[in-house]
């Protein structure tokens, strides 16, 4: 890449910095004289660099005739936006006294179209600088997890998104997208009542997608379309999965999707029955939330259709039970799902053992998954039996206890669901579900949190290092020292994300601390629970929760992989140190 093609993609990447940037100065209400005009310096600086940025592609390109003629329809839409941007100033400079409400409405509409295509503009041309970042797996993951949001904000911003006609602000769009395509659960309005029915319909296809994940999905449509897969897709596909073995990686990923909407299908039938024995809902609503909850709850994203989450329904076998299946299965990962249905299938056709030796085996991983899902899954029952026998649960019944207990267990799996408040829960009990959030779910998996397999590979290292062993040995097999080695970078990368999130919310925030700690815990987690502290948060908190929750979805190795650079190994051996430490 020459020196002009690197100043033209750093302009690209600058303009839809700027335009984010603008749009979320926008929403701003501390100082409305400052920021609008802060606001207007980043149009101008906009404008500019594009505008730069199309003289540059002009000078760079050898044949100015071919070039206008290969892109007549960009540079007239260059030309439109130039004149919808001094159009928009006019408007604004000259009518911000005007009464008259059809002026106003006018102001707002330039406006509106204004910020969307200053935004739209830039997805086209990015796709040069995406193509160039594809050989890099987390580079790739990290956009294009970036661009769904962005894409799902500017949606959510639409009118017909909302039930009263007015499309989500811009920062508040951001939050509810990213808590989607991040499968959290987090909202800072109320999901069930605000959205129209094609508004919860765009926030369950982002569920869908960050659930799945982006370039699975977009590589199962390659396979349907019958096209070949490069090896760069299938080292991305595997980076994903978190599995090294690309030999089958095509049938993996089909066996995925395929595994993926069978078990929302079963999941929604069961909460149809559910539905129709506890709500007055018609028809045609009885499909739309069965099937909405069902591919919320795998994909462990808590969004719900009922104000208060899933409280109505704390004593419903059919629909807690449902969901809390539901959220198991999602958490245990792909490869686990994988694994156990190869095992199962050989089992089945026992001709086939033989040839089909490996596959017929439980894996490690799976192991290692299923055990410790099992142990945080009945030690959290009955903590949370324990510590809340006297409080939120002692109105009900030993029956409903329990299985409120279990259900609570199984959502601090970074589901978000809730069948009891939990702005009532007793400080020790927060404390305890901070720690299950924190540890979250499997590696691979629709889940947050640094993972049970991190956790196992941790908990190993700590007792071969107290009982001075050479090796870390995990169900008797020793673990590679990397992996020992990226478990504590996982463990270092959330203790410093949750500690600088905490940090800076209460800073910004007037809440007790032990509910700030609480969300940013559930933000990075991507758990979704809240003691109804996220819709009263600033613009800046919402903006500190964004950000948790996008590296809490793609995972520290990945953000850490995406913000490193290869670098030249040097053959060089240093002197060994001795440190005092402990």
């Amino acid at each position: 890449m020459d020196q002009g093609e690197s100043k033209l993609n750093l302009l690209i990447i600058s303009t839809l910095l700027l335009s984010i940037g603008s749009l979320f100065i926008s929403q701003m209400e501390f100082s409305r004289n400052i920021f609008l005009v802060l606001s207007n310096i980043l149009d101008f600086l906009i404008l500019g660099f594009l505008i730069t940025e199309v003289v540059l592609e002009f000078r760079l390109s050898v044949y100015k005739t071919i070039y206008i003629r290969k892109n007549i329809f960009s540079l007239l839409f260059v030309a439109v936006f130039v004149s919808l941007f001094f159009y928009n100033k006019a408007l604004l400079f000259t009518s911000l006294n005007f009464e008259d409400s059809g002026t106003a409405l006018l102001i707002l509409i330039i406006r509106n179209i204004f910020l969307l295509l200053k935004v739209l503009s830039r997805f086209k041309r990015l796709r040069t600088i995406l193509e160039s970042i594809h050989v890099h797996p987390a580079q790739t993951i990290f956009m294009s997890f970036l661009l769904v949001i962005l894409g799902g904000a500017l949606l959510l911003m639409m009118p017909f998104t909302a039930a009263e006609g007015n499309g989500l602000p811009f920062l508040n769009a951001l939050f509810t997208s990213t808590s989607a395509v991040c499968v959290t659960g987090l909202i800072v309005v109320d999901t069930a009542t605000y959205f129209s029915i094609w508004g919860q319909a765009i926030i369950l296809i982002l569920i869908q997608i960050g659930g799945l994940g982006i370039m699975i999905l977009s590589y199962f449509t390659v396979f349907v379309l019958r096209r070949a897969m490069s090896v760069e897709d299938k080292v991305l596909i595997s980076y994903m999965l978190s599995d090294d073995d690309m030999s089958s990686i095509s049938k993996t990923m089909k066996s995925i999707v395929g595994i993926t909407f069978l078990i929302e299908g079963v999941g929604a039938l069961i909460l149809f029955a559910g539905f129709v024995k506890n709500t007055t809902l018609s028809t045609g609503s009885l499909f739309f939330y069965s099937i909405f909850h069902s591919i919320s709850a795998f994909c462990n994203a808590g969004f719900a259709l009922f104000s208060d989450s899933l409280e109505g329904f704390s004593s419903s076998l059919l629909i807690s039970g449902g969901i809390a299946l539901l959220i198991i299965t999602g958490g245990i990962s792909f490869s686990v799902i994988t694994n156990l249905h190869s095992v199962i299938s050989v089992k089945l056709r026992k001709r086939d053992r033989e040839t089909l030796g490996r596959q017929s085996r439980i894996t490690l991983n799976t192991k290692i998954v299923l055990s410790f899902s099992a142990i945080l899954l009945i030690s959290g029952t009955l903590l949370f039996y324990a510590l809340e026998h006297g409080g939120t649960l002692k109105n009900m019944n030993m029956g409903n206890q329990y299985l409120t207990a279990f259900f609570q267990s199984v959502t601090l799996r970074t589901a978000g669901f809730n069948t009891v408040s939990f702005g009532s829960l007793a400080p020790s009990m927060l404390v305890v579900m901070m720690i299950y959030m924190f540890i979250g779910a499997a590696s691979g998996s629709t889940a947050g949190g640094i993972k049970v397999n991190t956790v196992a590979v941790l908990g190993s290292a700590v007792r071969s290092a107290w009982k001075n062993e050479k090796d870390v040995v995990l169900l008797k097999q020793a673990i590679p020292s990397e992996l020992v080695l990226k478990s504590f970078m996982i463990l270092l990368f959330g203790v410093v994300a949750i500690s600088v999130g905490t940090f800076l919310l209460a800073i910004s925030e007037n809440a007790p601390l032990e509910n700030i700690m609480f969300e940013v815990v559930s933000a990075f987690g991507t758990v979704g629970l809240s003691t109804g502290v996220t819709s009263g948060l600033s613009s800046f908190g919402r903006f500190i929760i964004i950000i948790l929750m996008f590296i809490g979805r793609l995972g520290p190795l990945t953000v850490l992989a995406a913000a490193s650079t290869v670098s030249k190994r040097l053959n060089v051996t240093y002197p060994r140190a001795d440190i005092s430490i402990g």
